[in-house]
């Protein structure tokens, strides 16, 4: 028998088991989502005892920084979706982790090609 050394044991049952469980808990989280938002949003102090606070919201769009005025309550409304996207990226980061994880883990690899067959082949296409 020859060893291919590409060759990875497949996880166990109780190993995909395990990982399908936390993968189905972080699609629950992507269920029932509140508004999303990327970006920050600034409160500027008053600049005198009679001003109010200001309230920006910041954001890239197509790599320009792009500002918007806020009133307070869009400010709260801003900063919860905002957290809400943070973590929604968060659990697609670690979806995308699980999910390569567990194909490059689970299924067999393709063989590497050999020294001398992909030395023939590039003296060919010379």
């Amino acid at each position: 028998m020859q060893h291919n050394k590409e060759y990875i044991a497949p996880f166990s049952p109780e190993k995909i088991q395990e990982v399908s469980r936390r993968y189905k808990s972080l699609q629950k989280e992507l269920t029932d989502l509140p508004w999303i938002l990327q970006g920050s949003v600034v409160e500027t102090p008053p600049k005198s005892p009679t001003a109010r606070a200001t309230y920006i919201w910041t954001r890239k769009v197509r790599a320009k920084t792009i500002t918007v005025s806020l009133s307070p309550e869009q400010a709260i409304a801003f900063r919860s979706a905002i957290e809400a996207n943070r973590r929604v990226e968060t659990a697609l980061i670690e979806m995308r982790a699980t999910s390569q994880d567990v194909l490059m883990n689970s299924l067999p690899r393709a063989r590497k090609r050999s020294a001398s067959r992909t030395k023939t082949q590039r003296e060919v296409s010379s």
